[in-house]
């Protein structure tokens, strides 16, 4: 009876974790390089979006430091812009096409796409904007001040 307790309680936490992580979203990042090389990199990532803010507090504070100082005047910036994108409808901010290379930034569903394709690689990148605008957040409140 004890054991069947245990399960009980362990899958329901196991259960719980991942509601959690479906209900948070997750961060995409895809790299695929072109050609017949063997050595040619693909890189395909899908991890969790709640960590993001989290994994915040586990940075070095020496990674930060210079990049942190120089954007801490832009994040009040960049928290309205994630608050604003997540409220504004599915829309394409950015696309351009020079020659072989195509550049598309967009908004679909709350997340934040940005997808490069050229000649020699491609590059996938999505994000929730609900976790940026937790990062830009984690950021100001737990960075050093300046």
């Amino acid at each position: 009876m004890m054991l069947a307790k245990i399960a009980l309680c362990t899958g329901g936490a196991i259960l719980f974790a991942g509601a959690w992580v479906v209900h948070e979203g997750a961060i995409r990042v895809s790299v695929d390089e072109a050609g017949p090389r063997k050595d040619a990199a693909h890189v395909h990532l899908l991890l969790p979006a709640a960590l993001a803010p989290m994994s915040v507090h586990l940075l070095p504070q020496n990674l930060l430091g210079d990049g942190l100082e120089q954007a801490r005047p832009w994040l009040p910036v960049a928290e309205v812009a994630c608050q604003q994108l997540a409220q504004y409808p599915d829309a394409e901010l950015v696309e351009v096409r020079d020659g072989h290379e195509h550049v598309r930034v967009a908004t679909h569903g709350g997340n934040f796409y940005i997808d490069v394709e050229d000649v020699d690689e491609t590059v996938h990148v999505s994000f929730p904007l609900r976790t940026a605008w937790k990062v830009v957040r984690t950021l100001e409140e737990s960075g050093p001040t300046i």
